[in-house]
């Protein structure tokens, strides 16, 4: 998926796919989302030494599944057969609902998401609010894969920006990446469905042990 250095990413506009009203539905599961402090010690977080805290908020997979039944069919079904095209190794979904998909979100502008790598081959996520170049919230990927913090992130970057329907998927294992804060007001928010995927040769058990931990404050099970 790097070409010339430059970070790449592969993206489908699937709102006539997603069920009559999918978009409203996931906003009122996302006022469920649960407050949580990262604190960026994980072997997959890049952020400075300086960052010690970053609030977050997430709708976990379990009760996302719970909440929003057609999306976890879609993960498992569209959305998998999608990502297959990503890769000539057969790709699974994870077996572990607890992270297979869930829900971020960012109210305000002063939450962000962390600048990390990823453990899974292929990431998918599920646009569900818009926010145009000027607005904030764009995912910012390193095009070098030494960046450890989000200064080394901005020097040479590319940018996803936000749009509702789009279902993006791309490598994020050896590129460092994070979402910026919104601008606004604090009546701003930012929701996705983030997805794991997985392969034979990076399975769903390299996953690091403590990174359920690190995101959802408990362990996988």
């Amino acid at each position: 998926m790097i070409k010339n250095n430059r970070f790449s990413w592969r993206c489908y506009d699937l709102n006539s796919e997603l069920p009559i009203n999918w978009q409203s539905e996931l906003l009122n599961i996302s006022k469920k989302a649960a407050a949580k402090t990262l604190v960026p010690t994980s072997i997959t977080s890049r952020e400075s030494k300086l960052v010690t805290r970053i609030p977050v908020l997430t709708v976990n997979g379990v009760e996302l599944r719970k909440e929003a039944p057609w999306l976890y069919t879609l993960y498992h079904g569209l959305f998998r057969d999608l990502a297959q095209l990503e890769s000539t190794e057969t790709v699974v979904a994870a077996s572990q609902d607890i992270y297979g998909a869930v829900l971020n979100v960012q109210r305000g502008t002063d939450m962000r998401y962390e600048c990390h790598i990823d453990s899974n081959p292929i990431e998918g996520l599920l646009y569900v609010t818009d926010h145009p170049k000027g607005t904030g919230g764009e995912l910012v990927i390193a095009n070098l894969p030494d960046a450890k913090s989000i200064d080394e992130v901005e020097k040479n970057n590319s940018v996803i920006y936000p749009v509702a329907g789009n279902l993006v998927f791309f490598d994020g294992r050896d590129r460092a990446h994070y979402v910026r804060s919104l601008v606004g007001d604090n009546n701003s928010e930012r929701v996705i469905v983030a997805m794991n995927y997985y392969t034979e040769s990076c399975p769903e058990s390299s996953r690091p042990a403590d990174l359920s931990a690190h995101l959802f404050g408990k362990p996988s099970c």
